[in-house]
């Protein structure tokens, strides 16, 4: 004797009437049970209902029939006041084999058919991969990163739909004088060579894909870094986990390009300036990406400078971002980098590939669920 939660429920939610819609919804939570016979007695012993339930064959076959005497208040009143308290199962069917109640999946859901659900636990597993695979293998810093995702997004031919976010900058390096990037790059394809290794969707994550989630994950490392080392007993890592500032996730799903498009980069920083402009960024996004500018990684202060000598709005804008990074939580400045860089990888570019880097799920089968 014991309680069933689910048939229990049942009753309580559907107390209209006894009506063979209604004996076989509850005869459906017996069937979970794997093949049962349900009967429920009154207080006093009688027999009110049965339910038998067969799963030993690929149809369920379903009996329900009531007791003599019955009475739909009376079971109802009994049902709903005790609980189903005097509720006997016996097992008297032929149970599914072991190895049917061990596997409850059957076929697999096919990508374009997955739910959200499933979407996200799937991104959160890539996420997870990636950044394994990018902090054992990328040692270059988050302005090293930067850089590429920059000049590479700064090719985008608007008017001919051509070049943008697709990995083409690797083969401008030298031509831009900037071989010691190389390493970088160098070190972003071992890293995608191993989260392909390890991930289990047919389509393999591109170098771009690669380049630009290492641009965010290095960016919101070192700004992490930077909120641990306001104070010290631990202070910092309090801050860090409290008062740590949203960076958006970059969408992934952009192909690579199989070698030079034609549209030149230009690692001149005036030039990098006005290329931006004329993608519509504003002085504030600008002054964001200061970390991103060529050179920066080796003389920060120094491209902050410049900056600010090509226009009084970038100025203004630097200004305010050096006095947030003297603050303890840094906010406007960390969040000011991460929706630059998030509008940096979106707009004006080519659109991403929603269903890029998913997998068939297994297809659960409720037939084979062991409760």
């Amino acid at each position: 004797r014991r309680h069933h939660p689910i048939a229990s429920k049942m009753l309580r939610d559907r107390p209209s009437r006894s009506s063979i819609a209604f004996q076989l919804l509850l005869a459906v939570a017996a069937c979970l049970c794997a093949g049962v016979v349900c009967q429920w007695h009154s207080r006093n012993g009688n027999l009110l209902h049965t339910i038998s339930v067969s799963t030993a064959r690929p149809a369920c076959r379903v009996r329900a029939e009531s007791g003599k005497g019955f009475r739909r208040s009376e079971f109802m009143r009994q049902a709903g006041r005790f609980g189903l308290t005097s509720m006997v199962m016996m097992n008297t069917m032929t149970r599914p084999s072991q190895a049917e109640q061990e596997a409850p999946f059957t076929g697999t859901t096919p990508i374009d058919k997955l739910v959200p659900a499933q979407k996200s636990r799937q991104r959160i597993e890539l996420y997870t991969v990636m950044k394994e695979k990018i902090g054992a293998k990328v040692t270059s810093t988050a302005s090293q990163v930067l850089q590429l995702v920059l000049l590479d997004a700064l090719t985008r031919d608007k008017g001919g739909k051509i070049g943008g976010l697709d990995g083409d900058i690797q083969y401008q390096l030298d031509e831009l004088k900037l071989s010691d990037l190389k390493k970088t790059v160098n070190e972003l394809k071992e890293a995608q060579k191993a989260v392909n290794a390890e991930w289990k969707s047919e389509d393999q994550v591109t170098f771009t894909d690669t380049m630009i989630f290492a641009g965010y994950l290095k960016t919101a490392q070192e700004f992490k870094s930077a909120l641990e080392q306001r104070s010290t007993n631990g202070g910092g890592a309090t801050i860090a986990s409290g008062f740590g500032n949203p960076f958006p996730i970059p969408p992934l799903g952009r192909p690579d390009a199989a070698g030079a498009t034609g549209v030149k980069a230009s690692s001149n920083v005036e030039d990098v300036v006005n290329s931006l402009k004329a993608l519509g960024f504003s002085a504030k996004d600008i002054a964001s990406l200061s970390m991103a500018m060529p050179g920066a990684d080796k003389d920060f202060d120094g491209i902050e400078s410049q900056l600010a000598s090509m226009d009084d709005k970038i100025k203004g804008a630097i200004k305010s971002g050096q006095q947030s990074r003297k603050t303890v939580t840094q906010n406007a400045y960390q969040v000011n980098v991460g929706e630059a860089y998030n509008k940096l990888v979106t707009y004006a570019q080519a659109r991403t590939d929603p269903l890029a880097y998913y997998y068939p799920a297994p297809k659960f089968d409720l037939k084979k669920v062991k409760l």
